[in-house]
C-alpha cells in the first residue's frame, strides 16, 4: 500500500470505470499494489481520504477484479482472513491514518456494508454512515461527531 500525491497515473483507469469520474485532486490517495511477476506491478485497489476535523472521510474505493484469477494461494492469504482486495484496501489505507480519531464511510450497497463490517467500521444512528472508532472516544462525543459528518451527506 501506497499513498501517493497523485493517484490518476495508478489508478485514473480503475476510478474512472468504477465512478465515471476523475480521481478528486484534495484528497489523500492510497494505491495498493500487487506483483504479479518480478517488477511487474498491477495496480489492486485504490481508496482515498478526505480529513474533516478530527477525522476522516472514505470515498472512492475501487478494485481490480480481474486480478483475481492471477493471484497465487500466497497471494490471497496476504490479502488477511478474507481474500478481499477491497477490505485489504480499505484496511491498509486506514491504518496508514495515525493522526485521526476515526474514518467515516458513506454506505449504501450490501456488499459494502458487509466488506466495511468486516473491516471493523461500526454502525452509528444514521442508516447509512458507518464510523471505523480508531481511538477511545465516549459515546456522546462519538454522536456528536458523527452528526458533524451527516452535514456533508453525501461524500
Amino acid at each position: 500500500m501506497l499513498e501517493v500525491p497523485d493517484a490518476r497515473f495508478l489508478a485514473g483507469d480503475l476510478f474512472r470505470g468504477a465512478y465515471k469520474s476523475e480521481i478528486p485532486d484534495y484528497p489523500r490517495h492510497f494505491v495498493a499494489l500487487c506483483e504479479l511477476r518480478p517488477g511487474e506491478f498491477r495496480t489492486a485497489g485504490y481508496i482515498h481520504f478526505s480529513a474533516f476535523e478530527s477525522v476522516y472521510l472514505a470515498g472512492g474505493l475501487v478494485i481490480d477484479k480481474t486480478l483475481y484469477p492471477q493471484l497465487t494461494k500466497e497471494d490471497l492469504a496476504q490479502l488477511g482472513p478474507r481474500p478481499s482486495m477491497g477490505e485489504y484496501t480499505m484496511r491498509e489505507g486506514i491504518a496508514m491514518l495515525k493522526d485521526s480519531v476515526a474514518v467515516f464511510a458513506s454506505i449504501g450497497i450490501p456488499r459494502s456494508v458487509e466488506l466495511n463490517i468486516n473491516v471493523g467500521y461500526s454502525r452509528t444512528h444514521l442508516p447509512t454512515l458507518f464510523a471505523f472508532w480508531q481511538r477511545e472516544v465516549p459515546p456522546g462525543d462519538q454522536r456528536a461527531i458523527t452528526d458533524r459528518v451527516a452535514r456533508l451527506l453525501p461524500f
